[in-house]
This record gives C-alpha cells, structure tokens and sequence, in this order.
C-alpha cells in the first residue's frame, strides 16, 4: 500500500501542566503583602484608590495561581503544526520560539503571527527539551531570549528585588 504524503504524522507528544507553577512560602506572602500596604499608604495620599484595588487584585491573583495547581495538558509536536490540548496552530502562523525557565518548569514559547494568542507557550519535560528544539528549529527560527518589554522588566525587578530566599 503507497503511503499518502500529506499524512499528518505526531513528532513528539507528551503530557505536562498547562502552565508554570511553583508553591511560595510564608515569607513571600508576608513580604509581598507589606510590599503591597508600603505601596498604599502613598497611592492614598495622592488619591488613587483605583490604582490600589487594581494592585490587590493582582496580589490575589497571583496569590491564587500558586495554591491552585494547574491540570494536565497534552502537548504535540506534528510535521503540520503544533498541538495545545485541542488547539491546533500551524507553522505557517508560528513566526519564532525560544526555550525559556519560569518558575520551576522549562518552558518553549512560540511567537505567532496572531493578533490573539501573540505567544503559545508550553510546558516541556527537561529529558525532552533538545529532541523538541531539534524538530522545532527546522520548521521556525529560534531566538535567544525573550523579546517582549514587559518580560525584560520583569527579569529586571526580580532579579533586583527577591520576594523570597534563593534555595540552592
């Protein structure tokens, strides 16, 4: 029997959370939350109440992010695209990746063409991380870093105010 040549045929495939996730301790929350109050106290005095809503917001937001964890995703990597869950995204809209840690987890990140999502990013196993660089670089080009101003700034801040002690 020949073989059809537009088959889609799965690369790789595997199953990992749908996002980064780490548990943060006593301290972070306390630190963070005194953060939040020092913050506050100035916004009140020029009359932003707002701005402080919006930032305890976040606070529970990210608050809640790290004590609930994420489900399970199925992650595939095809000779046609690539596979988040159900949704496919097709190499022709992906425009680059690159590989990146957050959190605990490594993550592959894919810029697309898209007006919405503008970056796909995936959950990746450590033992599979050069085996999907390999069949992703030859569809997409890679970068090194993120190319994103908020994802700069946000390096920028953490790695200049720790919210927690670093554990080696």
């Amino acid at each position: 029997m020949e073989e059809v040549k537009n088959e889609e045929k799965t690369l790789i495939e595997w199953e990992a959370p749908e996002r980064s996730f780490k548990t943060r301790n006593k301290d972070f929350w306390i630190t963070a939350v005194a953060i939040l109050i020092l913050v506050s106290v100035i916004f009140i005095f020029i009359k932003e109440f707002f701005l402080i809503i919006a930032l305890a917001s976040l606070l529970f937001l990210a608050y809640v992010l790290s004590t609930v964890p994420p489900g399970l995703a199925k992650y595939k990597i095809t000779n046609r695209g690539i596979y988040f869950g159900e949704q496919f995204y097709d190499w022709a809209i992906l425009e680059r990746f690159w590989l990146k840690s957050s959190l605990d987890s490594d993550m592959i990140h894919f810029g697309t063409f898209l007006k919405f999502p503008r970056v796909i990013s995936m959950v990746i196993k450590a033992e599979n991380k050069e085996q999907i660089k390999n069949i992703v670089i030859k569809n997409i080009p890679m970068i090194q870093e993120s190319p994103t101003f908020i994802d700069k700034t946000t390096a920028w801040f953490a790695k200049r105010l720790p919210l927690e002690d670093k554990q080696n």
